[in-house]
């Protein structure tokens, strides 16, 4: 292509150029200076103000101007304004790296001619995951693209807040719990949880109302009246149901959830003014109800944590899936793996749903259908699969009721974390449960042997 000398007082910044500020120009100025323009700008050709538009080349030009060079070389290129992008964008991203909002920014102009994600990958050398992601960056909040410019979110987390931009309280939520891509991942996880049985709450109470069945608030029963239908006999002994006693006056239901799931409770004000008597001696509410309107329900505290637990064990075996899902990542933990499968009797459990389907996504295929003459990598895989459904299900136990072997599932953890994995906010207070009963262990051992040390120093 021909090269043109064009002075850079002729040259004009695109308006769509991608960098919103120039940076590092004192540098590039500097090496301008001993070397010159080196590579040619690519620019338009010239208005009926005698100014060319600059395709690519930007810090180029704003160098020259600032060393005071009289031309620079440039690549006249008459070309479509979806080109002129495609071009712009292609330098800057190998050129000077461009902060994903900018990036973001200069996909939009290319969606706004109608270029489909697929078509900007192809032109650009990007994947296509990461073009769309950068496209729903585009419409997030400010602060959700500074904090990816920042190196706060990456590019693919920030996408993942989209789901929650109908709902500020809940965005914040997450940028104020997450730290890290996975602690990111949990952070999202529970709020995507929180979301689910806040829409099935409302589905449930507007059932309800169809239904024509009096929603409240729980009620505090401060007169003792106030109890279960399930625990009434209507006027000819039978069972009180809600569909035969929903018109007697007191007759109502409030909302209660029981870990993620929102359950219908039916009761009476003053059975005795509905006409509603008791099986026997009829409970009240407060009586009956481990869910006092001051205290937790047992019920729902321990499905809460059963749900917490089984969030956090997605996303931790989310990142073991990526770190280890392959014969390179699974030989990093071979050597571990291997170890202690030779040395101690693992059978692959069984009791703790998901682990099957799990170690077949490290392994590559199920552990049972390992051939005889399986390769070294299937075989590196397989080991580390194994090794890792053994520590999930010992975990959980721990987690779950305390029959596991505590000592090793904090081993897990940490090497989880050391490996780069975040803990979630119910995997850290195991962690340091589990530091603490260490600490007091060691504490103990050498508690007792400085009590029996004077009678075996006598001896």
């Amino acid at each position: 292509m021909e090269i043109t000398q064009i002075p850079p007082g002729q040259l004009q910044a695109h308006p769509h150029n991608a960098h919103r500020e120039l940076r590092n120009i004192d540098q590039l100025a500097e090496s301008v200076t001993y070397s010159g323009i080196i590579e040619p700008l690519v620019v338009l050709p010239a208005d009926e103000d005698q100014q060319h538009t600059i395709i690519a080349g930007h810090r180029r030009q704003a160098a020259a101007v600032q060393v005071e060079l009289e031309t620079v070389p440039c690549i006249v290129l008459p070309t479509t304004d979806a080109d002129q992008y495609v071009t712009m964008l292609a330098e800057n991203l190998h050129r000077d790296e461009l902060t994903a909002s900018e990036e973001a920014a200069t996909y939009e102009q290319l969606r706004l001619l109608n270029w489909e994600p697929e078509r900007i990958a192809k032109a650009t050398g990007r994947k296509t995951r990461r073009v769309s992601d950068a496209l729903t960056l585009h419409r997030l909040p400010a602060e959700i693209q500074k904090a990816t410019d920042e190196g706060q979110l990456d590019l693919a987390t920030a996408a993942e807040l989209a789901s929650f931009t109908h709902d500020p309280k809940a965005l914040a939520r997450v940028m104020k719990k997450g730290q890290g891509h996975w602690g990111f991942q949990h952070a999202i996880a529970d709020e995507r949880a929180r979301q689910e049985t806040k829409d099935a709450t409302e589905r449930l109470r507007a059932q309800l109302i169809l239904d024509d069945i009096r929603v409240t608030p729980k009620p505090t029963n401060t007169d003792g009246k106030a109890a279960y239908l399930h625990m009434l006999l209507d006027s000819d002994g039978n069972e009180a149901t809600i569909e035969t006693a929903k018109h007697l006056p007191g007759v109502a239901a409030y909302i209660e959830t029981i870990g993620s799931q929102p359950q219908a409770r039916y009761y009476c004000v003053d059975p005795r003014a509905a006409g509603l008597q008791p099986r026997t001696r009829t409970q009240t509410i407060n009586e009956t109800d481990a869910n006092h309107i001051d205290q937790e329900n047992p019920q729902a505290q321990a499905e809460a944590h059963r749900e917490a637990w089984e969030r956090a064990t997605a996303v931790r075996q989310d990142f073991l899936t990526g770190r280890y899902g392959t014969a390179k990542g699974a030989k990093t933990l071979f050597r571990t793996a291997l170890r202690t499968l030779v040395t101690a009797s693992l059978p692959l459990p069984t009791t703790y749903g998901g682990l099957a389907d799990f170690a077949t996504r490290i392994a590559g295929s199920p552990l049972e259908e390992l051939p005889e003459s399986v390769g070294m990598d299937r075989l590196t895989r397989a080991t580390a699969a194994r090794w890792l459904a053994e520590q999930e299900a010992n975990l959980y136990n721990v987690a779950q009721d305390g029959w596991g072997d505590t000592e090793t599932a904090l081993a897990y953890l940490t090497h989880c974390t050391t490996n780069g994995y975040e803990l979630s906010h119910i995997e850290t207070q195991l962690h340091d449960e589990l530091t603490t009963d260490t600490t007091s262990d060691d504490t103990y051992e050498a508690d007792d042997q400085s009590e029996r040390a004077p009678e075996l120093a006598t001896a």
